[in-house]
């Protein structure tokens, strides 16, 4: 191999090396700022129960394409803020694109505290499905326990 050769696969190891590394760092950014959000929604709804559905419906709760939704752990959705109208639906039998049941794993990572669900969901306006992680995290107000999410395309 000559030396320009050799310059030149250097140099495409390390724009793939830089690119992922940059994408690695904007998944771990948008990752930060989800937690961030949830954990927000989640000591308000400690605190205020159902009173605060109402703050979390309105757009100060929107960040980028996110927003939080909220679902008891029987599976019923009560804060959707895209579409309110979806708002008192059982989700529990909720799969994407591929058969994953997402919303079964969405009420099993709440009774387990918090954790993160990776799936494939269409984005707004579109049929293609995409990666997607939503962060969820139980939340509690007396004797009723909700899940709290947030979530991504990446």
């Amino acid at each position: 191999m000559n030396k320009i050769t050799c310059f030149s696969v250097f140099l495409i190891v390390a724009v793939i090396l830089t690119s992922f590394l940059y994408q690695q760092q904007l998944e771990n950014r948008q990752k930060d700022e989800l937690v961030t959000l949830v954990d927000q929604a989640v000591q308000m709804i400690n605190e205020k129960g159902e009173s605060a559905f109402p703050e979390l419906r309105s757009s100060s709760w929107f960040h980028n394409d996110s927003y939080v939704f909220v679902w008891r752990l029987d599976g019923i959705r009560v804060v959707y803020p895209p579409d309110p109208t979806g708002e008192g639906k059982n989700m529990t039998d909720l799969v994407d694109s591929n058969g994953k049941p997402i919303g079964k794993l969405f009420i099993q990572t709440a009774q387990s505290g918090s954790g993160w669900v990776e799936y494939m969901w269409p984005e707004p306006g579109d049929e293609t499905p995409y990666k997607k992680i939503t962060y969820i995290k139980r939340a509690k107000y007396k004797n009723q326990t909700y899940l709290v999410g947030s979530g991504v395309y990446i």
